[in-house]
């Protein structure tokens, strides 16, 4: 079985983008499981084809980006070529133009294709700018002309429904790469005098405004002060749009700067280090995927602090409980740390409920055992 993924960029799983990280695990897991898998990358400033080899297992193929309908692609060209020995070509994400003209070329083809969406339906933005344009134009078109789409939340079923999708849906999780976490931290990455006695809170992620940090700053400020005293919040990320000045300057004028501290990016072992450095871990977000930040924070075994529109609202079952639900806005997150506070007598068991989901689920060995199923039955209902 030869199996095509499509996506936009190297996919260098190290960098803060989720979707390259899943790429390049589902790629090595499909190849240790005996799938012919293989990663075609349009990229930004490719000229030509070429080749980027990650590490032993994964090697990505560069091509320049499809920004019209006509003329001569690269990637196309490639894909008329092997037609007959490709079985399935596997998107992720498909409201890019370039992967709707691809997919186009396919149905011509005669290959099939599956989309991963990665969570974007479930998400309020995709009906939001230019996604609306996007969606009328062309996206829902193509979604619909998919044998199916894989959605790595149950939840995500739901929105491609609201969205106008009424095709084949297939569910398969994200995950980590068990084998990758550390076993040992530098506990010394957290020790400056703003940690002393205090439980530290963290935060992974990427400074957008759909991470809420605005609501999650507004809920800290209304907090009682004796219970504000008892806690940090670390914020580990890149800025994006310039929003870490904001988020700083709210911080400031709210007069929260002993809840908060920036530490920037991390990466490697510099990431794990500041996870095990966490006591808990806290996403309030609107609305994501499946976090690959809250994975890792499962797999380091922390217990969370996690919004509804995380997704993980099935796996929080009576007795395995892994974290502290609340809503999204200032109020409720302010009484979700409250909550989270009061509950430290449970945080073991948290952490451990989270890190045994993480052992038992959201791995890639495990993931790719439903993923290879799902495969063969497009690839069989297709011929």
């Amino acid at each position: 079985m030869r199996v095509v993924h499509i996506v936009h960029g190297k996919c260098n799983p190290n960098e803060h983008n989720g979707i390259s990280r899943v790429v390049y695990y589902l790629n090595k897991h499909e190849k240790l499981q005996g799938v012919n898998s293989e990663i075609w990358a349009v990229v930004d400033d490719a000229k030509t084809h070429y080749q980027k080899v990650r590490d032993e297992f994964v090697t990505v193929e560069c091509y320049p980006r499809v920004r019209v309908p006509f003329g001569r692609h690269e990637i196309i060209e490639a894909l008329k070529k092997e037609k007959d020995s490709i079985d399935l070509v596997h998107f992720h994400m498909i409201w890019f133009y370039d992967k709707n003209i691809i997919a186009n070329e396919l149905i011509k083809l005669g290959i099939p294709y599956i989309i991963t969406t990665h969570g974007t339906y479930s998400n309020p933005h995709a009906y939001t700018g230019k996604r609306k344009i996007v969606r009328s134009l062309y996206e829902l078109r193509y979604l619909q002309k998919a044998s199916a789409i894989h959605i790595i939340t149950r939840e995500e079923g739901t929105g491609l429904q609201k969205y106008g999708y009424n095709g084949k849906v297939l569910l398969a999780y994200n995950g980590v790469e068990l084998e990758e976490i550390p076993q040992f931290t530098n506990k010394k990455l957290l020790s400056n005098s703003k940690y002393e006695n205090r439980i530290i809170i963290g935060w992974v992620g990427v400074f957008r405004k759909d991470k809420n940090l605005d609501s999650l700053i507004k809920g800290v400020s209304l907090m009682k002060e004796d219970d504000r005293k008892k806690f940090v919040i670390v914020l580990v990320g890149p800025d994006n749009n310039g929003n870490a000045n904001r988020y700083m300057k709210m911080i400031k004028d709210l007069k929260c700067e002993e809840n908060f501290e920036w530490i920037g990016p991390l990466y490697n072992q510099e990431k794990y280090d500041a996870y095990y450095s966490f006591d808990a871990y806290m996403m309030p977000s609107y609305s994501e995927g499946f976090s690959m930040a809250i994975l890792d924070a499962m797999a380091c075994s922390k217990p969370c602090l996690l919004t509804r529109g995380c997704n993980m609202n099935y796996f929080n079952t009576s007795g395995k409980e892994f974290f502290i639900p609340c809503e999204p806005y200032p109020q409720d997150i302010a009484i979700g740390i409250k909550q989270l506070l009061e509950a430290k007598d449970k945080w073991s068991q948290y952490g451990q409920n989270a890190r045994r989901l993480v052992e038992d689920y959201f791995n890639w060995p495990a993931i790719v055992e439903t993923i290879i199923p799902l495969y063969k039955s497009v690839i069989a209902e297709e011929r």
